[in-house]
């Protein structure tokens, strides 16, 4: 895997460097960045036109969109669970990857010093075109995504002296990204297990093959991209293995989220309640290292609650097909709302 700390996306960097070329350094904070580099296609710039290029072809593998639509559903259908999976689960245990998290710090997008609630929207409307829009949809967030990714590379390689290549690698290298991708697929799903909501192997796969799609279009290359939820769950770990040392960052990271996001939107959960949701989903050594409050007498009796209404929700609309397809419609209404 150390390779993989080296390698970066190479088409949308080449894109990045030819445009900060032609229009400076300004357009790396803009949010014509997309709008920038397909007037430089238009234009004939080639590194431009190679780059966009790449979203009108289709994976080299099979994409089996009946699976696809089978785990949307699922993720849809329970879409408040995912989402509290995704912030107090997902996005926290990642601030553990210490080499990873010196991105977040030097671009100052979840800390103190930066737009902690902007990021995590922007975040979930991320997701909010993967669960609920057509491919071309997904292709061009994917796009967009993937030149901010090639702007925070530049950005770090060019203004910054004091990044450490020999103890970090390159910012959002592969290996990265892949990590990334995980929190939001196989993740996802352990996650929702942890709170009741076990998804059946195909919807499982479906989501997970779901994200492959994305990651693709993330210029993830196809060694990294996994064909079953449980090969990449078994990458996910592979990864935590290697990088989850939280260091003084981590605890930051983490800190800031959870007061940002107390006692309001979207979830609208005490700081308390939100501390003590995350400790049970990332697990009591990590949430130590992060330094997470012990688990209060009133969150452990509100999680086993949740965890049983949750159990009931999906054993219920098993049976009962129009409560499915009322949670379908409940979750789709409120992920449009992001």
């Amino acid at each position: 895997m150390d390779s993989y700390r080296e390698e970066c996306d190479l088409l949308a960097d080449k894109a990045i460097t030819v445009a900060v070329m032609k229009l400076g350094k300004d357009i790396l904070n803009s949010r014509n960045l997309f709008a920038n580099i397909k007037q430089l296609s238009k234009d004939g710039v080639q590194e431009c036109m190679s780059y966009l290029e790449v979203f009108e072809k289709e994976p080299p593998w099979t994409v089996d969109w009946e699976a696809i639509e089978a785990g949307r559903r699922f993720f849809v259908r329970n879409a408040i669970m995912g989402g509290l999976v995704l912030m107090y689960g997902s996005l926290v245990s990642s601030f553990a990857a210490a080499k990873g998290n010196k991105v977040l710090m030097a671009t100052s997008r979840l800390t103190g010093y930066g737009d902690v609630r902007q990021r995590v929207f922007e975040t979930l409307a991320f997701v909010k075109v993967v669960m609920l829009k057509d491919k071309e949809a997904i292709k061009k967030v994917c796009c967009r995504v993937r030149l901010l990714h090639a702007a925070v590379r530049y950005y770090i390689t060019h203004s910054m002296d004091n990044w450490d290549y020999n103890e970090c690698g390159h910012p959002v290298s592969q290996e990265d990204m892949a990590g990334t991708l995980s929190t939001f697929s196989s993740s996802v799903i352990h996650g929702l297990d942890w709170l009741g909501i076990t998804g059946s192997k195909e919807e499982c796969d479906g989501y997970q093959h779901l994200w492959k799609y994305v990651g693709y279009h993330l210029g993830i290359c196809n060694t990294l991209l996994c064909d079953t939820y449980q090969d990449e769950w078994q990458l996910a770990l592979l990864i935590k293995d290697r990088h989850f040392y939280p260091d003084e960052d981590s605890k930051t990271l983490t800190e800031s989220l959870l007061q940002e996001f107390a006692n309001k939107m979207p979830f609208h959960f005490s700081y308390s309640f939100s501390s003590d949701l995350s400790r049970y989903m990332i697990g009591n050594k990590l949430a130590d290292e992060l330094r997470l409050q012990k688990m209060t007498v009133l969150g452990s009796i509100g999680i086993r609650l949740l965890c049983w209404l949750n159990k009931s929700l999906a054993f219920i609309q098993y049976y009962f097909q129009p409560l499915e397809r009322g949670m379908y419609r409940f979750g789709s209404y409120a992920l449009d709302g992001l």
